[in-house]
């Protein structure tokens, strides 16, 4: 070990040396301070410049300033230099977004050897390549000339991956046993998300699986469709159960096909928009939301304040119906408002939908007729978008165009609906609707309107959900109401950051043509810090039409305070109090604490006690954890008059040529990630992400058509395995199962302690190769190597300046009491 120290203070210092060579013709360096007096020591590499010795090492890659990498870069010697410098091929090039098509057009590249390491100056003009050896940073700089023109975001599409065969399937399996005086009530659910992948198609169904006592055992498909990539036209083909785009018109679902574009495909592309969903609850509460009568999302929170940040919609309208479920079976039920955001494109750019089936009716009678639709935004200057569009059914017909600018006091947009209908009873229906859209940042302010619409219809104005509505209800007198005018708005207000907290209002209010009353509702929120302690005060108020009285209101508040108890932990336990009160004179008081469970950051508990006017006293706990393969949950709540108890357990199985792995909840696009005969290996940045039995792990999410890094720890492999590369790009296409692989050498490490024939040391900086002459190691000054050697016997070759020898070596049985092997060898 001091021999090994020696040597990098040595190396270090003749790194150090070396930063000066350039400016001297032919420096020489006396290597008598050296162990055995620099006998034979080769610096030659370093004497030209060279900062690192050859090999192959992980760096960050930045061109012109901007990190587009990281990755495995091979350092070797040129020959016209002499200078160990990073060894750049066509591969390498495409990552970095360079024009290969200039290049080949100019003779300067051998397609036949894309291995073939290329001197980046002799290729581009005005162009550098410095190594940073301190921060392990290859800086490259590039003439924009020779840069693709949409590098800036921009992924060849030669380079998507449509991925592997596989099948997978997501579980979420709920259960849940409540307990009164009056009996006892067990539910059941199993929400599944199927896939199955076949070259460049994806085939996916949602379902559900739920029992009760009353309905017992009950399977429901909600939805089933066949998907692809259509390249040229950057759009996604749907077959199946679709939902047609909200561009121009409400999204509606349909059976058949559905063709869009696909705005992820293209360059600094803009990703859609989905609301947050705020609330409270006030026991171990069951959180559902509903869209257009389908049930989009479940999960269990514990008592107080929650947030729902990763609701993804169908399509990009449709109120959400959020469902708040307490323990002792008490329902509260708001709607979320739910609207596009201005429909603009960059200059001279298409965006499109079109939509051909047969309406997949969700109503009493099933009334489905035939329909088609298509959309269309283009943008007409750099500020402005002109967008319009048509729908036919049987009976019904309406034609859209709108128009959205881009102002220095922020984004409008503005679209007129024409429509036409004749209900089941003959009634012809001619009306209009014109809508009015806001959107603006005030950075001064640090105010955001995430949205505020407004919408007049006229009466004979009906949508394709409305006219079908009309087709399918035969009792007129049971209809639903009909939109007359509404009125939405979100807005955030920061009042100085973590001192003074930030503002939230919600507000949202529409009337109706045939139903007295409103729909209104309002929610007011402030919350912040100060210093540990963390506050929030919410105030809701919501209005509901009813047939008899006109309106039927609810109107709460509560109040939140939590603070942490120590903090050495990044995830400390926390305490939290609520007290809530509404409007018909109930009220409640919950205290609780949270936390990991002995520090661990994959097991969570949390247990609260309280007090409600209504249902007296309560206590609930919970405990969910994380890991490799599922997450689990389990809860327990008990009051004055009932009992509750339930579980949770997510993950995923998928299914592929390499066997079965049970992982974590993928999403949309997932990655395999293999590291062949090797369990147990992490994979950075993905919690509780390991490699399984067969040497697989599930990466539950990434990013379609965008780079994605795929990094492993190896800091927790044994000393008998030794992984080339840790780290590698994929770039897969929406809905793809891709494969990250991984080269892995096992076999043993050694100190070998080199000597020549006459018993000396070999000289320090020696080369030691395997047979094919790959480098596995320098000498120290002791004439030392640490190697790793993949059999149990064998030929080392060493190299220094003139001199070159072997050393066979034959390794003893293996001992568990060290972690490597010391052995002296005679080189000859």
């Amino acid at each position: 070990m001091r021999s090994l120290a020696l040597g990098s203070v040595v190396f270090s210092s003749t790194v150090t040396f070396a930063s000066t060579a350039e400016t001297l013709n032919k420096s020489k360096f006396s290597t008598r301070f050296l162990q055995n007096g620099g006998q034979d020591v080769d610096l030659d590499d370093f004497l030209q410049g060279s900062t690192v010795a050859a090999g192959s090492y992980r760096v960050d890659i930045y061109v012109n300033r901007t990190l587009v990498g990281r990755q495995d870069i091979s350092f070797t010697k040129q020959e016209k230099t002499g200078k160990v410098e990073a060894c750049l091929t066509m591969p390498i090039f495409e990552s970095l977004g360079l024009d290969l098509k200039q290049l080949r057009e100019a003779g300067k590249l051998d397609e036949s050897r894309p291995e073939l390491c290329y001197d980046l100056s002799g290729l581009i003009e005005q162009s550098s390549v410095e190594y940073d050896a301190s921060s392990q940073r290859l800086n490259i700089g590039l003439p924009q000339a020779s840069m693709l023109r949409s590098a800036r975001g921009y992924v060849d599409p030669a380079l998507w991956d449509e991925g592997v065969t596989a099948a997978f399937t997501n579980y979420n399996v709920t259960g849940r046993r409540h307990t009164t005086k009056a009996g006892s009530n067990a539910t059941y659910s199993v929400g599944l998300n199927n896939g199955l992948n076949l070259g460049p198609w994806r085939l996916r169904n949602d379902s559900n699986i739920s029992s009760t006592q009353v309905n017992g055992v009950t399977l429901t498909s909600n939805r089933t469709f066949a998907q692809r990539d259509i390249t040229s036209l950057k759009s996604q083909l749907t077959l199946g159960q679709a939902f047609t785009s909200s561009q121009v018109f409400d999204s509606v679902r349909i059976k058949g096909l559905a063709l869009a574009s696909d705005d992820s495909m293209l360059p600094d592309s803009q990703r859609g928009y989905a609301p947050t969903i705020r609330g409270d609850a006030e026991t171990n509460a069951t959180i559902e939301v509903r869209q257009n009568n389908y049930l989009l999302y479940t999960t269990t929170v514990a008592p107080g304040p929650f947030v729902i940040d990763d609701i993804y919609p169908n399509g990009s309208n449709g109120d959400l119906e959020v469902t708040v479920i307490e323990a002792d079976g008490r329902r509260r039920v708001t709607t979320q408002a739910f609207a596009s955001l201005p429909q603009m494109v960059r200059r001279g750019m298409l965006r499109y939908n079109l939509a051909l089936g047969q309406y997949d009716s969700n109503g009493y009678y099933g009334v489905a007729p035939m329909v088609g639709m298509a959309g269309l935004a283009y943008g007409v200057a750099d500020n402005t978008t002109l967008s319009g569009g048509a729908q036919w059914a049987p009976d019904f017909s309406a034609l859209n165009l709108g128009v959205s600018q881009n102002t220095a006091i922020g984004a409008f947009s503005a679209d007129v609906t024409q429509s036409s209908s004749t209900d089941s009873s003959g009634r012809n229906n001619k009306g209009q609707s014109a809508r009015l859209l806001y959107s603006k940042t005030l950075a001064a302010t640090d105010t955001t309107f995430s949205l505020a619409s407004y919408r007049y219809s006229t009466e004979g104005y009906r949508t394709l959900n409305e006219h079908v509505s009309d087709m399918d209800i035969i009792d007129w007198g049971n209809r639903g109401g009909r939109a007359k005018s509404r009125f939405d708005v979100t807005l955030n207000q920061s009042l100085g950051g973590r001192k003074y907290g930030a503002l939230y209002l919600r507000m949202g209010e529409q009337h109706y043509w045939n139903l007295p009353g409103q729909t209104r509702n309002f929610s007011l929120g402030y919350g912040g810090n100060l210093g540990s302690l963390t506050y929030n005060l919410t105030a809701s108020h919501s209005v509901s039409p009813d047939t008899y009285t006109n309106n039927t209101a609810d109107s709460r508040v509560s109040l939140t305070l939590s603070f942490p108890l120590g903090s050495s932990s990044s995830r400390p336990t926390r305490v939290s109090n609520t007290l809530t009160a509404d409007k018909k004179g109930s009220h409640s008081l919950q205290s609780g604490t949270n936390g990991p469970v002995m520090g661990r950051d994959d097991l969570f508990y949390s247990v609260n006690a309280g007090y409600e006017s209504l249902g007296g006293k309560t206590f609930s706990g919970n405990l969910n954890g994380t890991t490799p393969a599922a997450q689990l949950g389990a809860g327990y709540a008990q009051g004055d008059t009932f009992k509750s108890v339930n579980g949770t357990a997510s993950g995923s199985i998928v299914a592929h040529a390499g066997g079965v792995n049970f992982g974590q909840t993928v999403g949309e696009s997932f990655t395999l990630v293999e590291v062949p005969g090797t369990r147990g290996v992490a994979v950075g940045n993905n919690a509780g992400v390991t490699t399984g039995a067969n040497g697989y792990a599930i990466v539950p999410n990434a990013q379609p058509y965008r780079a994605n890094w795929i990094n492993l720890d190896s800091s927790q492999l044994g000393a008998d395995i030794e992984i080339d590369n840790t780290t590698q790009q994929i770039i897969p296409r929406r809905g793809s199962v891709t494969v990250a692989r991984f080269n892995v050498k096992q076999g043993r490490r050694v100190q070998f302690e080199l000597v020549k024939a006459d018993g000396t040391p070999m000289p320090f900086g020696a080369r030691v190769e395997n047979e094919q002459g790959t480098q596995l190691a320098i000498t120290d000054p002791s004439g030392q190597a640490l190697v790793m050697v993949e059999s149990d016997k064998g030929v080392l070759k060493v190299k220094s300046g003139a001199l070159m020898c072997e050393a066979g070596y034959v390794l003893p049985e293996r001992s568990s009491m060290q972690g490597y092997d010391q052995i002296k060898l005679v080189c000859r």
